[in-house]
């Protein structure tokens, strides 16, 4: 164990003490779990009053020495999560969270480990597979079917498909970034723009809904995790986000290995189906463009602080082979 694992699991220690008011609850087998949107660790909390929570659980830190906002407001996950119990919505079970000093020096949240595997491992048969990534996707339709209003508090304010473009000006009007990456976004850019839906259905978004951020048992979702960038807003944004990660035809063939237990077409037909209210399949044309373009841009941005130091991983060069074609793909789609 190393000194900052250490140190993570005194503090640790320091928490589940005060939150149980249980002198004498232990806290051991602490692990590094995969990710990069924060830091987080399994653990085993074993108490003496036989008290819940017990047994194995997992800690989401904030990243050290950043400004609390977006992925890094562990706080903000941690309410939405919360507002999703109870629900058909599946998420981990929320403990704790909160920002105080005493324990680690920055946000944090402690929720229930669930025991699931992601389709993005590849771990079943593909008629397996395919059943699960439907059962998804109706998941994704329960999420979209839950009232927003009372859960704005954890959300936010909702957020307009204009004010989305405009986070992604910032992101792809720089003179830094790699212009045969870039190649046809500006175009893209503005056809998006003439072709904005209006009066898109508002609801509860994910924000990130791909297959790697759904654990699954052998029958069914179990929960819906990382919802770092989840918001009140056009509920089709996660509709054409999982397509566009499921159209072959958005990417060139790379090292890198995709998981597609189903194609666009199987996915906007379970979701329609599943859903109870209208899905125009127009607008779906449209969200799956700006999923290409969101993802392009997301790109060439990473990319370029990549290739200058500010934030290195390779992994960016492998993906921004794909960019131009995320582009034109976006323009087939709304042509």
């Amino acid at each position: 164990m190393t000194a900052d694992s250490d140190q993570t699991l005194t503090q640790l220690k320091r928490l589940v003490v005060a939150k149980t008011r249980d002198p004498k609850a232990q806290v051991y087998s602490l692990e590094v779990l995969p990710g990069h949107a924060g830091f987080s660790y399994s653990f085993v909390l074993e108490r003496s009053d036989g008290g819940t929570p017990a047994g194995k659980l997992v800690l989401r830190l904030a990243p050290p020495n950043v400004k609390i906002a977006g992925p890094a407001d562990i706080v903000r996950q941690a309410r939405i999560m919360a507002s999703m119990a109870g629900t058909t919505v599946p998420v981990p079970p929320v403990y704790w969270y909160g920002d105080e000093a005493d324990f680690f020096g920055r946000p944090y949240f402690v929720v229930g480990f669930l025991d699931g595997v992601k389709l993005a491992d590849e771990p079943f048969p593909p008629d397996q597979m395919a059943r699960l990534a439907r059962r998804g996707i109706e998941t994704l339709v329960a999420l979209h079917s839950l009232p927003w209003e009372p859960r704005k508090d954890a959300f936010g304010e909702p957020l307009s498909l204009s004010e989305e473009m405009k986070r992604l000006d910032y992101l792809l009007d720089r003179p830094t970034l790699d212009p045969l990456v870039v190649a046809r976004a500006p175009e893209l850019r503005e056809r998006l723009r003439a072709t904005l839906p209006r009066g898109a259905r508002i609801g509860c978004v994910h924000g990130d809904f791909q297959w790697s951020n759904v654990l699954f048992d052998a029958e069914r979702p179990i929960a819906l995790i990382d919802w770092e960038l989840a918001s009140i807003g056009p509920t089709l944004l996660d509709l054409g986000w999982v397509c566009f990660f499921a159209d072959p035809d958005s990417w060139v063939e790379t090292a890198e290995k995709r998981v597609r237990p189903l194609s666009p077409y199987e996915i906007i037909e379970t979701y329609a189906n599943a859903a109870t209210f209208p899905v125009s399949e127009e607008e779906v044309r449209w969200f799956r463009a700006f999923a290409g373009y969101r993802f392009g841009v997301i790109t060439c941005f990473n990319l370029m602080l990549h290739r200058r130091g500010k934030r290195e991983d390779p992994h960016w060069e492998d993906i921004a082979l794909s960019a131009p074609r995320m582009f034109e793909r976006g323009l087939e789609l709304i042509s």
